[in-house]
């Protein structure tokens, strides 16, 4: 019976490699570098992950609160406390650290590839499916594709992470009700 993992390791790892992406990027940071920043040897790693992409791709996962909203029967409701859990508090540094990945996608696409399968499409999956649940309940627009919808919220974020604006509590509120007011069913149609 294999021993369990120890969770110091596992925090030193994730720790040994945000820092080692933010000081070097993908590339140039390596499995030897790493397992010299975080004390252990390279086998306590690759016990943990398949390769580097699996690696960073959970570290940044990790970065991120669950996205699990339950059903409580109000899709408004639903829908900002998706928003509330799903947009990482420091917008700057999250969209630093993809702008790396994104960097990187032409020398190592399995690092690009990674991210969206393990982070990026199951979060929009849970996105799209309030949506269309709402849809269902009748409380969002039937014609406005979920995908779209998705897009018109991250959209403004990325936007304002670039220009260098605020994304905290209060610009997130107001961009949630602009959001819900162009998405929401009108009794009036």
């Amino acid at each position: 019976m294999a021993r369990p993992l120890d969770p110091n390791v596992d925090r030193a790892i994730a720790t040994a490699a945000l820092e080692l992406l933010n000081e070097r990027g993908f590339a140039r940071m390596s499995m030897d570098a790493l397992a010299n920043a975080a004390g252990v040897g390279k086998p306590a790693i690759y016990r943990r992950f398949h390769d580097k992409a699996e690696l960073v791709a959970t570290v940044i996962a990790a970065q991120l609160p669950a996205l699990d909203p339950p059903d409580v029967g109000d899709t408004h409701a639903e829908l900002w406390q998706a928003v509330e859990q799903g947009f990482p508090v420091d917008g700057v540094a999250y969209v630093a650290l993809i702008g790396g990945l994104i960097a990187e996608h032409q020398r190592h696409p399995e690092l690009i590839d990674a991210f969206r399968r393990s982070v990026l499409h199951p979060r929009r999956a849970v996105g799209r499916a309030l949506i269309e649940r709402g849809q269902e309940r009748g409380d969002v627009r039937s014609d406005i594709d979920p995908e779209a919808a998705l897009d018109l919220f991250a959209g403004p974020f990325l936007a304002r992470v670039f220009a260098g604006l605020d994304t905290g509590p209060r610009w997130r509120k107001k961009a949630f009700a602009v959001w819900w007011d162009i998405v929401k069913e009108r009794s009036d149609r």
